[in-house]
């Protein structure tokens, strides 16, 4: 059985802040697998990093919208 490498990110926040700017930043080579390599670390963190960006900016849109509605 093939041992995976075992990868470590000592600063979580400066690592998702790297990849929401390089996925923004680069539309065509933005899938998880092809950052994996880039920033080698798996594609589950990075899937992970980008679901809670856009969840939290698809949140921020609502919550706005309601707020100027009410205002």
């Amino acid at each position: 059985m093939k041992k995976k490498p075992i990868r470590i990110v000592k600063d979580p926040k400066a690592l998702a802040e790297k990849v929401i700017e390089y996925f923004y930043g680069n539309p065509d080579t933005n899938s998880s697998k092809e950052m994996e390599a880039v920033f080698d670390v798996s594609h589950r963190r990075i899937r992970k990093i980008l679901s809670d960006h856009l969840k939290a900016k698809l949140e921020n849109s609502y919550e706005r919208k309601m707020i100027n509605k009410y205002l």
